[in-house]
């Protein structure tokens, strides 16, 4: 873990298909539907083709958006319980 500590707070928050996604500026209207569409691939374990001007921000879009959707998934993950497996393993020779 990083010890780095940052004094930038989320001015704006959204929350798109169950995901809290945090930004530091409020977005563009074609950051929201971009960050609309990389959760909802996301959560449909889909490829997305996101297409965009230059200087709409998508890179921000994208970021905010997928590692909201990580940390989202992160505790999703801890909530569940642990499955344990048994097996063995045969050998005949």
């Amino acid at each position: 873990m990083s010890n780095i500590k940052s004094d930038v707070r989320p001015l704006f928050t959204y929350t798109i298909g169950g995901v809290k996604i945090e930004m530091p500026v409020r977005p563009y209207p074609s950051q929201v539907s971009m960050m609309d569409k990389v959760i909802r691939g996301c959560q449909k374990q889909q490829n997305c083709l996101l297409e965009s001007p230059t200087g709409s921000g998508k890179t921000l879009a994208l970021l905010c958006s997928a590692l909201a959707w990580q940390r989202a998934e992160k505790g999703q993950k801890s909530q569940q319980p642990l499955g344990i497996t048994k097996y063995a393993l045969v050998y005949s020779k």
